[in-house]
Formats: structure tokens, sequence, C-alpha cells
């Protein structure tokens, strides 16, 4: 038997929320259908009544959502411990005026990881997208734009976040978009 439900998700803004969130939870053994809707704030899912829905609620979380009708710890808490880790000194943020100089005019490959401080996908993204820069620290530039406080992006075709641009010799090389698959990311490096 069928089970139909439509889930509230916080902080679902945007067209490339609503992708990210089908593709994850149509990977959830059991789901026929999901379908999002940023308006409205919800994802409606069609699945077997076998699937727990509880598998759903988690492939929503895995990619950084929340479900409207769970609890979830104070975000301030989150925040405070946040601020406790440091920044990766393997990624600098940079800024509009510094794109020429840092991206257009490096003389190895640059990762540029474009993305904003709302975006729930994003903020999964980032600490694998540092993690990658500090292990190959020395021979690529990693650096990170918010696309809320900066136009550069808008030259270069970004059309969701995260994306991920690498470019070599001042041009993009390899494109990564709003599904980025790290190992893909660190082979396209190698």
């Amino acid at each position: 038997m069928e089970v139909i439900k439509e889930i509230g998700i916080t902080r679902m803004d945007c067209p490339t929320c609503v992708v990210t969130l089908e593709k994850s939870v149509m990977k959830v053994p059991g789901v026929k259908k999901a379908q999002g809707n940023y308006l409205k704030k919800t994802l409606r899912v069609t699945y077997d009544d076998a699937t727990p829905l509880v598998a759903i609620e988690k492939a929503i979380e895995d990619v950084g959502y929340q479900v409207a009708y769970k609890k979830y710890p104070n975000p301030l808490l989150r925040l405070r411990g946040l601020f406790g880790k440091g920044e990766s000194k393997a990624v600098t943020p940079i800024a509009d005026s510094d794109f020429p100089e840092k991206v257009l005019k490096a003389s190895r490959p640059v990762a540029v990881l474009f993305s904003s401080e709302g975006c729930p996908t994003c903020q999964v993204i980032k600490p694998q997208f540092k993690a990658i820069a500090e292990n190959g620290q020395g021979s690529v530039d990693f650096y990170e734009m918010d696309v809320g406080s900066t136009e550069t992006w808008k030259q270069y075709g970004i059309m969701g976040i995260p994306s991920v641009l690498v470019f070599r010799g001042g041009k993009p090389a390899e494109r990564f978009g709003t599904m980025l698959s790290v190992g893909d990311l660190e082979k396209a490096l190698t």
C-alpha cells in the first residue's frame, strides 16, 4: 500500500532547495515520488507503507534541512559551538575585488566555493570542502565567495548554490553544481 505525506520543511527558500531535497529523499528505498513546493515550504512524498518515515526525515536532515513538525536543539547553542571550533585556514573568503588577483591571475589551480550563510545545503558541503582544502594545501588554492555579498558569481553562470568552479590558467575548467560530489571534486584537483 502507498502512503502520501506532505512534510513541512524549514528554510526551503528556493528552487535549488527543492531539487536537493527531492534527490535526497528519492534515494530512500521504497520512495516512489518526491515533489517539493518552495512557496508552501513542503515536500510531498509518495512511499511504500513499509518504508519508515524516520528514513525519509533523515534524508531531509542529511542535506541540511529540518522537518517542520520535529523539535531540534536551540540553534544558538549550535552557533556557540561553531565559533569555538575556529575557521579553517585552508579556505579563504574572498570578495569581488580579490577575485581577479587571487583567482584569474593564479599560477596554480584554484577551487572557488560559491555559497551563502543562509543555505542549509551549503552548510553541509562546507566542512567537506574544507577537508579537501586541508588535504590539498600547497598544490591548489581554495576560496569561498558568499553570493549574498558579491557579484562575481553572476559572470560565471552560477544558477544554484552550493557550486564549485575550478579555475586553471584563469579560466573555469570544471564546474560542480548543487549536488556536489566530493569524490569528483577531489579527482578534478589531483
